[in-house]
């Protein structure tokens, strides 16, 4: 790791899992769990001879089958931050009480990727392996196993939908990949199979041909791909790689800001529907931070993309391509409207990842067309299914949902730190219904402050708005940073200037860096 703010990230993400994995004991201090076999890969011809997982009293697929249906009691569609916390909430809470819970966690991948080191995957300063964990590791000693398949749908039979039987298509462990479609019967469900750009990408006329989106471990291998070919062709050909990123939130924000530390030469251009950051606490400071570090930001939106027409052009991938452009009526018309860009990465929209983009009958769903859940994170009968019935039992979170209730609540952010909070409640409603007592909680989602990468060694500490509980405690503490970080800053300045430090090319060193502690880097406004 070799930046400090994504080590914060990493730290985080590591403190939050390794307090998953311990578990009171009552007959003395906490331990770990016993390791046993978490992560089941389906291969052909796989009997009932196949062991059994005992510390989760419950068998590995291919072991035995009731009726020829894999089973467990609490299925988790989905291996992302709500997914993976929700699991383990379920498995560490049932063991704290005492009680065996078979946990099963559907995942086609066989790698957790931490979504917010993505950025330092993309520009070298992290490892694939401190981003991309795999599940059998973060899941050992926990009684969750892992199921690396995708969830297609919940079973039809004769029209009707089976909301406690499952199809899935699960990977083989051969290196064929070849994938077997089998069926999985549980109690409780639980879906959170994220968000994809698909939706939005197939809206826009030639996004999907040409552009490059930023969501997953593949699209950050490929960006990083991408930028050491732009590299390489700024180096041969002394040329300026023309670098377009859509969309002006946080992913937008900080690819802008990577992109342009990586390739200093480079033109930059972050292309938002609005001022990026819009309607944030961080809007101010981010709008002087990508103008210090010359990312040219251009509000409008995109109607299509388009192959540039050149001469001797022989149609290969390296090819340059147009953005056709909405100018906003506020702002004056871009002169970049008509100059063809080396590479467009896209960040900007989303839409429910498969199957809840296609497959729900029975399940309601919002005009986004995610699931409808309550204030619970319940899932919700569509139209009159629910007359005379009780609410399904499946709950759901993240990406994929929106809460839809009586009262007037703000939008919960589409972020990990969201998803994580949800996971336990939906953690604690979903034992609550297994055990058929104890108390429903309803979600109520707390802003804890976020970090906000500005390239380089640069990043935004956002404290909690004034209305979190946790307001008084980090609002001083991070105002009290700011001030000593800029005496700091003032006397590092000082020194970096003298006549000694430019001598032995120290000044040169800073001056590129552009780190500025006293105003959050970069430069910028410390009163912002």
């Amino acid at each position: 790791m070799k930046n400090w703010q994504g080590f914060l990230k990493f730290v985080c993400f590591i403190g939050f899992v390794q307090g998953f994995l311990v578990v009171p004991n009552k007959n003395g201090p906490q331990q770990r769990q016993a390791a046993v076999p978490e992560t089941t890969a389906i291969s052909p011809g796989l009997s009932s001879k196949c062991p059994i997982n005992k510390r989760a009293n419950s068998f590995l697929f291919g072991a035995a089958t009731v009726d020829g249906d894999q089973l467990c009691d609490v299925a988790v569609f989905g291996g992302g931050f709500g997914g993976l916390y929700t699991a383990l909430a379920i498995s560490r809470e049932a063991a704290s009480n005492g009680q065996t819970i078979d946990v099963a966690l559907i995942e086609p991948s066989d790698q957790f990727v931490f979504l917010p080191l993505l950025y330092d995957l993309t520009i070298g300063t992290a490892t694939e392996s401190e981003v991309c964990p795999y599940y059998k590791d973060i899941l050992l000693g926990t009684g969750v196993r892992h199921i690396q398949a995708t969830f297609d749908s919940y079973c039809d039979d004769d029209s009707k939908m089976d909301l406690c039987l499952a199809n899935i298509s699960a990977v083989s462990a051969g290196e064929s990949g070849e994938k077997n479609n089998m069926k999985l019967s549980f109690k409780k469900s639980v879906i959170s199979v994220g968000a994809t750009p698909q939706s939005t990408l197939s809206s826009v006329p030639g996004a999907l041909e040409f552009c490059q989106p930023f969501y997953t471990q593949k699209d950050a291998i490929d960006t990083r791909k991408l930028l050491a070919r732009l590299e390489t062709l700024e180096s041969r050909e002394l040329t300026t790689p023309r670098i377009a990123i859509v969309g002006g939130g946080y992913g937008g924000v900080e690819l802008a800001a990577c992109v342009k530390r990586k390739i200093p030469n480079s033109h930059v251009s972050l292309l938002s529907r609005g001022s990026p950051m819009k309607g944030t606490r961080a809007e101010a400071l981010v709008n002087q931070a990508l103008d210090r570090l010359g990312v040219n930001v251009d509000i409008c939106e995109v109607d299509a993309i388009e192959r540039a027409v050149t001469k001797g052009s022989d149609n290969d991938k390296d090819e340059k391509v147009v953005i056709r452009k909405k100018e906003d009526v506020n702002q004056e018309s871009s002169n970049d409207d008509c100059k063809p860009w080396d590479a467009i990465l896209w960040t900007a929209g989303s839409g429910p990842a498969y199957p809840v983009s296609k497959k729900m009958n029975l399940l309601s769903k919002v005009k986004s067309g995610r699931l409808a859940i309550d204030s619970t994170l319940r899932c919700m009968w569509k139209d009159d299914e629910g007359k005379g019935r009780t609410s399904p039992p499946v709950w759901a979170l993240g990406d994929c949902t929106e809460i839809v209730d009586s009262n007037d609540r703000p939008a919960v952010p589409k972020t990990a730190q969201a998803a994580m909070q949800q996971a336990d409640t939906v953690a604690n409603n979903v034992l609550v219904d297994l055990k058929g007592k104890g108390t429903i909680k309803s979600f109520q989602y707390q802003d804890l402050g976020s970090m906000l990468s500005l390239g380089g060694p640069n990043a935004a500490l956002l404290a909690p708005p004034d209305d979190s509980p946790l307001a008084p405690l980090f609002a001083p503490l991070l105002d009290t940073a700011r001030v000593g970080f800029g005496i700091v800053d003032n006397v590092f300045m000082k020194l970096s200037k003298s006549p000694v430090a430019e001598k032995v090319g120290f000044t040169p060193v800073v001056e590129k860096l552009g780190l500025s502690l006293g105003g959050y880097g970069l430069g910028v406004d410390s009163d912002t």
